[in-house]
């Protein structure tokens, strides 16, 4: 029976303990990749990590290892551990790492009240590497009560955050560089790639749909779409563009008037997502053979390259 008395305010999860079909390699992914420290282990058998000094946040063993085979999914057991970053900075500093261990996300979000990467670790378990916003800016109804969401992740915003305390560019009268505010001709060539990179996300994610609908059945609506687009590893590797356009919303319909300068820094973004190479990363392998099958994504590709080009 409950006491009725809610939990002490400073209690939370101390560590996860996880069960491995090799510690090795575990090991090497939590402390190579993701950069915990060992702080124990036990011969072959089990080890444990943390960070800052703290005794352990992650346990690993093989102590009832069922010769690397993972459950099978659906059933109970956890869905997956979450680890909490102290701000964006960290954040986009665990993304850089993943990346270059060439590790996929299954999906990256915006919940409102944090954002937050999905992984997988070698033993297949699900991994969440997150930062809260502060509390003030956490989204609520009318009556108070939290109201998170989920939204895509501007995963281009989270790799800059860790270059954002550098220094403004300065012109030679030490006037920023980038300072003038967004021009009409500007506003407007935006306006023109938003609509062009909405039209590219569309055939992108029909050849997307195609797909998955041929490898598990069809998708009954457009309401089923939105929450696979939302919550299926499929459609993950879309979400830097989605991201993109939801950059490029904020920057139109920002309070705070954007400059030339932001302007500039998101058609250079644009330009350098839309490289399409058949060893770059997940987006840039897709989008690579999307162009290789599909006319439509071709034309499309064209008219964004020919508004990056009048915008030059």
């Amino acid at each position: 029976m409950a006491s009725g008395q809610p939990i002490h305010p400073r209690v939370g999860i101390g560590h996860v303990h996880l069960k491995v079909a090799d510690l090795e390699r575990a090991v090497a992914f939590y402390q190579g990749v993701l950069g915990f420290e060992v702080t124990q282990r036990f011969g072959n058998s089990a080890a444990f990590l943390g960070a800052g000094g703290y005794h352990h946040h992650i346990g690993l063993n093989t102590w009832e290892s069922a010769g690397g085979i993972p459950p099978a999914p659906g059933t109970t057991g956890l869905y997956h551990l979450a680890i909490l970053y102290p701000d964006r900075r960290t954040l986009s500093d665990a993304l850089r790492r993943v990346t270059a261990a060439g590790v996929a996300l299954d999906g990256a979000s915006d919940h409102g009240v944090s954002e937050a990467l999905y992984l997988r670790d070698p033993d297949g378990n699900g991994v969440e590497l997150y930062c809260d916003r502060p509390r003030e800016e956490w989204p609520r109804s009318l009556d108070g009560s939290l109201r998170m969401v989920t939204r895509p992740l501007d995963l281009e915003s989270l790799l800059a955050a860790a270059d954002e305390a550098g220094a403004v560019p300065t012109s030679s009268d030490d006037t920023p560089a980038t300072a003038a505010l967004l021009s009409a001709g500007t506003r407007e060539r935006l306006r023109e790639l938003r609509l062009a990179l909405l039209n590219l996300h569309k055939v992108l994610l029909d050849d997307a749909r195609a797909a998955y609908e041929m490898d598990r059945g069809r998708v009954g609506s457009n309401a089923t779409l939105l929450q696979l687009v939302i919550n299926d590893p499929w459609f993950a590797w879309l979400l830097p563009l989605s991201g993109i356009v939801v950059r490029l919303d904020e920057t139109l319909n920002a309070d705070v008037p954007a400059t030339e300068g932001d302007a500039a820094v998101l058609l250079e973004q644009v330009g350098r997502l839309l490289s399409p190479a058949g060893g770059g990363d997940v987006f840039a392998q897709r989008y690579y053979e999307a162009l290789q099958r599909q006319p439509a994504v071709i034309v499309a590709h064209a008219e964004v390259r020919r508004i990056l080009k009048q915008a030059q």
